[in-house]
């Protein structure tokens, strides 16, 4: 486990949320020490954030899994996107209505899970 895993293991959800924002966006403004985007930090950290209960954060991570476009990472969209509309995210619900309309064979199984 490398320093910054076992510093993330000691934030908060918000804290996670905010990394992750950092890494997928390359903020060097607040500091922050890369100013290239790492999408694969994000993802990591928007997961333990999400994992956390950060609804936003998981809302975000199935964004970016969207955004791969591969069935495995649909599917793995359609699992955050679930996660934030049952705690009320309005956008995750449009979004799962968007995959079912785009995937509807792939979101059919996945329901069917």
């Amino acid at each position: 486990m490398g320093r910054m895993d076992e510093i993330a293991g000691t934030r908060t959800a918000k804290e996670l949320y905010e990394l992750a924002r950092e890494y997928r966006d390359g903020n060097k403004e607040k500091g922050f020490p890369e100013s290239i985007p790492d999408p694969e930090r994000a993802m990591k950290y928007f997961k333990k954030a999400a994992e956390k209960g950060h609804v936003e954060a998981g809302y975000d991570l199935a964004c970016m899994y969207e955004n791969i476009g591969s069935e495995e990472y649909i599917e793995k969209a359609a699992d955050y996107y679930n996660l934030a509309a049952n705690h009320g995210h309005c956008a995750a619900k449009k979004a799962l209505e968007r995959l079912t309309n785009t995937y509807p064979a792939l979101m059919r199984e996945w329901i069917n899970k």
